[in-house]
């Protein structure tokens, strides 16, 4: 494995893009900025879906209506993600694919995913807004801050491993 990753490394630090953002100065910070700024969107949107299946918000609407508003802005985070991620790794593969808690990082972004399109079919049958939700949903609610939260963690910590 760690042959393919350092082939993977070699051939990324031989391309136009990551000459590109090795020397734009601007590059790498606007680069970081957008996938913080969709980490936020993500994460925010995760917590609201779960404080809502607990009732500890929105109670105005119904976790399936919840669900349904949110789930756009996740969706369309995930590719702001993939994208600015997929432009940060071009930058510095080497930093990136060789270190565990990037590793560790996209192995709970899969966890994270499953997590909550589980918890967005979960929260599908709640149409009523005073309706409690099952305690499967609850627990894949609560798993899914915990994830984004350890995802969030490992990423800050990437910069300094």
């Amino acid at each position: 494995m760690a042959e393919l990753i350092d082939g993977l490394v070699s051939w990324l630090e031989g391309t136009g893009l990551h000459q590109t953002m090795q020397t734009v100065e601007w590059a790498v910070p606007a680069v970081q900025t957008i996938h913080i700024l969709a980490i936020a969107a993500v994460f925010a949107s995760s917590l609201a879906l779960s404080l809502r299946v607990f009732h500890l918000a929105g109670s105005d609407w119904s976790a399936a209506q919840w669900g349904a508003r949110l789930n756009g802005w996740v969706v369309w985070g995930l590719v702001v993600l993939l994208l600015s991620g997929a432009l940060m790794i071009c930058g510095e593969p080497g930093r990136s694919l060789n270190n565990a808690l990037f590793q560790t990082k996209m192995i709970l972004l899969v966890v994270a995913l499953a997590l909550f399109f589980a918890l967005a079919r979960g929260v599908r049958a709640l149409v009523r807004p005073e309706q409690p939700a099952l305690g499967s949903v609850r627990l894949l609610a609560g798993l899914l801050i915990l994830v984004w939260l350890a995802i969030i963690v490992c990423g800050r910590w990437i910069a300094y491993t």
